[in-house]
Order: C-alpha cells, then structure tokens, then sequence
C-alpha cells in the first residue's frame, strides 16, 4: 500500500567536490569500407554498459563492412544498417566485437550487462523473410509483425547469442529511420534475476486489422489511448516463447508518448519509465511531483512513473503504479523531455533530459540546485539545456523533488544550446550526466546560493577541454551528491560534431561514456583505434570513453 505524506521537506547536507575524472582511455570503433548497397562506412554509438569487472559494453549501428567483428564475421546478406555489440577490458582493449541484424537495418539502441556476467541489447529492425533478423529457437517472437520492431539479445560473457526475439505488432516501434540522434536514453536494464526491462514506443494499436503490440493479461494498461504510447515490457532469456515475455503493457495518454530510459531495483520490484509526453489525461498518481498538464497549447513534458511488482519474474505477478509525474514547464510555452534514469540503491530516482522551459523549477522549491532559475526567454528564440532532478517517490508533491537543477547553456537569443541523454550516479552518491552542446563556454563558479543558469555551457577549471572544439560536442558533467555544486564539467570533441548518448559507471565509480564523432582529431587514450579510417567514406565513427579518478586498480579476474 502507498502511504501518502505530507508536502515539506528539508535539504541535505552539502559535499565536498571530488577529485577531477581523467580518461583511462578513449578510443574511435568504426570500419572503412561500406556495405553493399551502402553510400558511406559510418558508425555511431547510441549506448553503453559496465561490469563488476569494470568491462565496457557499447551498442549502436554500422554502415561498415569491414567493422573489427570476432563473433560474426560478414554482415548479412542484404543488409543496409547492422547493430553491433562489442566488448572492452577495463583499460580500453577489445575483447569481442559483433554485427547484429539481418536484411534490411537493424540498430541497437541500449544495452545492459546481466548478474552471469554477459549483456541484454536491445534495438529496432525492420528485417524480415528469408534473411531476418537472427532469433533463437527459445524466442518469444520469430518473425517481423511490422515495418519496425523492437529486437531484445542476449549474450554470454564471450559473445554467444543464448536469446533473441522479435518484439512488436504490425506498426512502427521506435523511430523507424534509424536516426543516429533518437535521443534515447538506456531504454534497457537487468534485474539480479536476469530479468530484462524495455521502455519505447509503438504505434501498433490493432486498429483495423492490425496486429497490436503484444501485451499480457496482467497488463496496467490492455490497449493505446493515442497514435503512440509507450511501453513497458519484461523478458525472462532463461524461458521460452510465449512464456519469456513476463510483462508487457502501454503507458500514455489520448495524445503521444515516447518512452526513452527505464531502470530496475536489483529485486525487480521497482521499475522506473521516463519519458516524453504531450497528453493531457497522461496517468498521473496522487503523490505526484505535479499532477496537472501544463496550459493550452503546450508543446511536451517529460513524464517519470514507478511501478512495482509483487512477485517479479511471476507470469502472475501483479503490478501498481506508485509515482507518476507530469515534469516540466507549466505554461502555454513549455517544452521538455525525460532521456535518462537511474535509481540509487536508496530508491531515489535521478532523471535528466532537456528543458526549454524558464519555470521548469517555479515555483521556487528549498532544495539544493546548482542554478534554480533560468532566463526566460521568448518561445521563439530559446534552446534546449539539461537539468537533473533527483526524485523520492515515497514523499509526496514538492516534497518528493530531493533536488533539481538546470545546468546552463540554453541560450535565449538563439545561439547554443544543450542537452543530457545520459545520467548515472557512482556508490559516492555523484551523479554524472552527458549529452551535447554547441554553446561556447562560461567558467563556472561555485555560489553558495542557488543562481540564474547561464546561457553559455558552464565548465569547470580543471576539464579535459574547457572550449567548444567543433560545431557540436559531447559533454561530461559531474555533480556533488546533494545537488547543489558543479564538481566537474568538460567539453569532449574535435573540431567536427560530437555527440555523446551512453553513459555507464563501474563498482569503482570509473565512468563509460559512448556516442559518435565526425572529429578526425577526437581526443583519445589508450585507443584501441586511435584515428578513423573512413575519412573518404562517411567520417562518422562511434566512440568510447572511460573516465576514472586517481590511480584505477580492478580486482583480478
């Protein structure tokens, strides 16, 4: 049962900044020669996991024939996008790498590492007939129900494939152009059981004919309530067909609805969906952070909801929603998504995304902030800038908002601006967050009192970069445990475009980000690939970064 609280709340003390993240290595993954039927060689990261033995896993999509695959060794036949799945050591070696897809393209958008010590990716695809994309015997769906359906694999430590499945009805699930920038956050995550988790959206409502997306009998919500919702579905690899889908369900309201990160408690029993919405029934409970939409003619909010399970892993388990916001802007002029998520052991919730919306935080809450207001622009002329927010879903309305803070570099004249796909929080209680800008650069400094966010990308003294280096790069932001100071904040790119989408952090508090670079002098550290070789044939290539403090020991294997 949900115990409703009271509206108060106090801050929590502040904390010393931590010692500056440095790379442990950073490297290109990309090939040179393009597929049949191919324009370009590109490759592009779109997610990344780690280990307890602090490996890193990343996932995204290729036009490359020629990537450096050891599990597979060709593309298959027909095939225009592959996704890819590799695998490296804790200091940047390559231990596997390879292509996943059949005819047509296949891109993988998120990836989580299981408790036996292998990965779950998940992805979209729209392969089908003789070359289709690669299923298992054990899989719950083994052909293409539509243009585009979610695929969800399953691999060892070493790279099998021990499960693998179509995932959809006869519309669209996920963005069906393989857009490089979808903007999802890790819509995947494994519970301690192996359970896997999956967030997106789908357009497959079984009208006239079609065929909806698969939900089961203990659903929330049984059919779609707009031309898109999204979805929550959960997967057990080690049961077969019918059976391994544990749980699948809608989630949305009359309008649209893109789910784009999930997280999960180690038990399972608490499962976190953020997102984007533009509905003005999306369900909402009680004890919502805020409960009402924002007024007419409002362009999106995110969306955080809480689930919870009473016998996970149970084709019988019954589930509940125990927290679900509106998060945004509440006037005519609000735009504003949710990316990304993570809970912390505690059970607090951390999310962040974008926001256009100068009252994203109003009215002013007491809780810590690195910059609690932002200019407020003319809708015309702002952009985008990140926040994080840090959510306790057993208090209620304002006093659920353990912190929030915008994070700077949203112009209001039009200029740069900036956004976070990405977050996680280490076992100190920091929390980074990464994402792109293409705002030039302002010092940051520290106030003791919240402040205005600055309409320039704050970084900090000590970064890796403390300048835009191209037309857009990555960003890396670090910040203290109670929200309240910017501990670390770098630009990350060459003198191209540079896009950072996955974040994952190891039981050493070392931090994976991945993403994608048209750089030809991205910065890299003990790089596996230390240049691109597909400057003549595309010059996007993915890329992977680990950033540690202080000396980086693991334990042996």
């Amino acid at each position: 049962m949900l115990l409703l609280v009271g509206c108060s709340g106090s801050s929590p003390p502040g904390n010393p900044p931590a010692t500056s993240p440095s790379l442990i290595f950073s490297t290109y993954l990309g090939g040179s020669q393009p597929c049949l039927g191919c324009t370009t060689a590109r490759t592009f990261g779109q997610n990344a996991a780690s280990d307890a033995a602090g490996n890193t896993y990343v996932t995204g999509a290729t036009e490359a024939a020629d990537l450096p695959v050891t599990n597979q060794t060709s593309l298959a036949p027909g095939a225009t996008l592959a996704a890819f799945v590799a695998k490296y050591d804790p200091f940047g070696k390559l231990l596997w790498c390879t292509y996943l897809g059949g005819n047509g393209k296949s891109m993988g958008t998120g990836v989580a590492v299981t408790p036996l010590g292998g990965v779950a990716v998940v992805g979209i695809t729209n392969s089908a007939g003789a070359a289709r994309f690669p299923t298992t015997p054990n899989a719950y769906q083994s052909q293409n129900a539509g243009s585009t359906d979610y695929f969800v694999s399953v691999y060892d430590a070493s790279g099998n494939l021990l499960y693998s499945t179509y995932l959809g009805g006869s519309g669209d699930e996920g963005d069906n152009t393989f857009s490089d920038d979808n903007s999802n956050g890790n819509n995947i995550a494994v519970d301690a059981q192996g359970l896997v988790y999956i967030t997106g959206t789908t357009n497959s409502g079984g009208g006239g004919g079609g065929a909806k997306f698969p939900v089961t009998s203990n659903a929330l919500q049984s059919d779609m309530h707009g031309p898109t919702d999204a979805i929550l579905a959960i997967i057990n690899p080690a049961t077969s067909g019918a059976s391994s889908l544990v749980y699948s369900s809608f989630l949305g309201g009359a309008k649209n609805e893109k789910g784009h990160g999930v997280a999960v408690d180690p038990t399972g029993s608490l499962i976190v969906v953020v997102g984007y919405t533009d509905s003005d029934d999306f369900p909402v409970t009680p004890n919502a952070f805020r409960q009402t939409h924002p007024a007419s003619g409002w362009t999106s909010n995110g969306f955080i909801t809480e689930f919870k399970s009473d016998t996970p892993g149970s084709l019988s388990s019954s589930y509940s929603m125990t927290y679900s916001t509106y998060l945004g802007g509440k006037t005519s002029a609000a735009r504003d998504d949710a990316y990304a998520v993570t809970l912390t052991p505690a059970g607090t919730i951390v999310a962040t995304g974008r926001t256009e919306s100068a009252d994203f935080f109003t009215p002013v809450l007491p809780v810590p902030s690195i910059y609690n207001t932002a200019p407020d622009p003319k809708a015309t002329s702002r952009n985008d800038q990140p926040y994080i927010v840090k959510i306790d879903p057993t208090l209620s309305c304002t006093a659920s908002l353990v912190y929030g803070t915008f994070l700077g570099g949203g112009s209001t004249t039009g200029g740069g601006g900036a956004f976070c796909t990405g977050v996680v929080v280490d076992a100190a209680g920091s929390t980074y967050v990464g994402g792109e800008t293409d705002s030039t650069g302002v010092l940051y400094q520290y106030s003791s009192s919240p402040a205005v966010a600055p309409e320039l990308f704050p970084y900090t003294s000590d970064a890796l970069r403390t300048s835009l280096q191209g037309s857009f790069d990555a960003i890396f932001m670090q910040v203290s445990p109670d929200g309240g100071t910017l501990t670390y904040s770098t630009f990350l790119g060459g003198t191209d475009s540079d896009r950072a989408y996955g974040m994952a952090v190891d039981a050493l508090g070392n931090v994976a980000v991945s993403g994608l670079t048209f750089s030809s002098n991205f910065p890299t550290v003990n790089a596996w690939q230390p240049k691109p070789n597909n400057l003549s044939t595309g010059k996007e290539n993915a890329f992977v970064a680990k950033f540690g403090r202080g000396t980086v020991r693991y334990p042996p294997p």
